[in-house]
C-alpha cells in the first residue's frame, strides 16, 4: 500500500514538473508514461484520462502549498520572518511555472483553474489573516490595521495577479509581479519598528 502511494506520488511529481515547464496541453499521456518508464495502461490504472491527473496533480501542489505554509509559521521566529518566507516560496514557485501552463488551465480546463484558485484562495487568505494579527500583536504591524480587510484585500489581488485574463501583463514574468506585490504589502503594514525588522532580514536574504 505504502509502495502504491509512492508510486502514485512519483508519477504526480513528474507530471506536475512536465505540465508547469512546458504546458498542459503540450504533454500527452504518452509522454508521462514514457518519462515514467511505465506504460500507459499503467498510467489509466490510477487515472480516468489526463483531466483527472491534472486534478490530482493540482491537489497535490494545494497540499504541498499549504503543508509549507503551516511548517514556516511553525519555524518563523515572528510575523514577518514568515511572511519572508511564504513570499520567497512563492516566488521560487512560480518561477518554475510556464505562462504557457496557466494560459492552458485557463483556456482548456476552466473548472479545474478556478477550483485551485479557490483552493489555495481559502487558504492563503487564512494564513494572511493569522499572520497580520500576529505582527500586531509582536509590535511589528501598524496597529490600526483591520486583519480581515487587508488579507481579503492582499489575497484577492493575488490571485487577480494569478489570473492572467484579468491581468494581462504577458510580458512580465509572473515571479516578478508577485515579488514587487509582496514588497508593496510589506510596506504597507509595517510599522517604524517593524521596518526595521523588515530591513535586518532583507539584508540577510533578499526577495528572490
Amino acid at each position: 500500500m505504502i509502495e502504491e502511494i509512492n508510486h502514485n506520488r512519483q508519477v504526480l511529481d513528474k507530471a506536475g514538473a512536465m505540465f508547469r515547464s512546458i504546458g498542459i496541453r503540450s504533454v500527452s499521456m504518452d509522454d508521462i508514461a514514457r518519462e515514467m518508464g511505465i506504460s500507459k495502461k499503467t498510467l489509466y490504472q490510477m487515472v480516468d484520462n489526463k483531466e483527472d491527473l491534472i486534478q490530482l496533480v493540482l491537489e497535490e501542489d494545494t497540499r504541498r502549498d499549504i503543508q509549507v505554509l503551516r511548517r514556516h509559521t511553525d519555524e518563523a521566529a515572528d510575523a514577518i520572518d514568515e511572511l519572508l518566507r511564504n513570499s520567497r516560496y512563492f516566488i521560487r514557485q512560480m518561477r518554475k511555472v510556464s505562462p504557457t501552463t496557466l494560459h492552458d488551465l485557463r483556456k482548456y480546463y476552466p473548472e479545474l483553474f478556478h477550483s485551485m484558485i479557490m483552493a489555495h484562495q481559502r487558504e492563503f487568505l487564512r494564513s494572511v489573516a493569522t499572520n497580520l494579527e500576529r505582527g500586531m500583536e509582536e509590535g511589528l504591524y501598524r496597529a490600526d490595521i483591520d486583519a480581515e480587510v487587508i488579507a481579503n484585500l492582499y489575497v484577492g489581488m493575488t490571485m487577480m495577479v494569478v489570473d492572467r485574463g484579468v491581468f494581462p501583463a504577458q510580458e512580465r514574468p509572473l515571479s516578478d509581479i508577485i515579488r514587487q506585490h509582496s514588497s508593496y504589502h510589506f510596506n504597507g503594514i509595517v510599522n517604524q519598528f517593524g521596518r526595521d525588522r523588515l530591513d535586518q532580514y532583507l539584508k540577510q536574504e533578499d526577495l528572490p
